[in-house]
């Protein structure tokens, strides 16, 4: 029973911590994509016809994410005019990216 409460309570504080992320899909890249500031974010302009997070620019900072990785896939995207998911920590905090996908 002990092990159930604690299951209970552990689950209820994680939640919330998960609850605000968000996925934007369907983004091109339009502008700019490059290194922005010393301490090497990425930056990209972005469009979406989805737009679920209200994005229209995308920061990955390297306390979330592999910044040399994902500058590597938005400029592929950019090149190729492919479409990307990109998931944000926060919903509407375009400067929370951590994830990018080739769609």
């Amino acid at each position: 029973m002990i092990k159930i409460a604690f299951i209970l309570v552990a689950l209820s504080w994680s939640v919330p911590a998960f609850a605000n992320q968000c996925s934007q899909n369907n983004n091109e890249i339009n502008g700019l994509v490059g290194v922005d500031g010393q301490d090497g974010r990425v930056y990209a302009s972005i469009t979406s016809t989805s737009a679920q997070c209200g994005c229209e620019l995308v920061r990955f900072k390297p306390a979330n994410s592999d910044t040399d990785k994902a500058l590597t896939i938005l400029m592929t995207a950019k090149i190729t005019k492919a479409k990307l998911r990109i998931d944000f920590l926060e919903h509407g905090n375009c400067d929370s990216a951590y994830r990018v996908y080739l769609q």
